[in-house]
């Protein structure tokens, strides 16, 4: 209340050393300290505007690093999410990695099992090929003589 009534006072004089100002007349020293507080009058609202914007973009920072530290926690929370499935599929990797590998040693055993079968087998065959040629050469040329 006291404000808008000093500030009507205020207003009222500065428009009266204005007229003078206008006019060209010589100011007196109450002239130059009215025209001084209108300064100081607009300086101070000026001062209140840039406080005014300094308090919202305080509030803006304000909002920006919680959402910053919203996204870091979400990215946090994605990262150990994601570790837990490669966690999971390692494991999981591991037990069938083992089971996939004594599958396949044993088919490699059984394999070779049978090659080495099919090898003996293979030079009995040669062995009793190369004796049914022998047998064969003998009664040929028995046969002709």
């Amino acid at each position: 209340m006291v404000e808008s009534v000093v500030g009507a006072v205020v207003d009222k004089a500065l428009e009266a050393v204005l007229r003078k100002v206008g006019e060209g007349k010589k100011l007196s020293t109450e002239d130059l300290v009215v025209l001084m507080l209108g300064l100081f009058r607009e300086l101070r609202s000026e001062v209140v505007d840039v406080r005014k914007e300094v308090a919202d973009v305080r509030s803006e920072i304000t909002e920006v690093r919680k959402e910053i530290a919203d996204l870091r926690n979400d990215m946090n929370k994605r990262f150990d999410d994601a570790n837990k499935r490669i966690d999971a599929l390692y494991e999981l990797m591991g037990k069938n990695y083992e089971a996939l590998n004594n599958r396949i040693n044993a088919l490699n055993d059984a394999l070779s099992r049978r090659i080495d079968e099919t090898n003996k087998r293979i030079d009995t065959l040669y062995d009793l090929l190369g004796k049914i040629y022998e047998t064969l050469i003998k009664q040929a040329t028995t046969q002709r003589q």
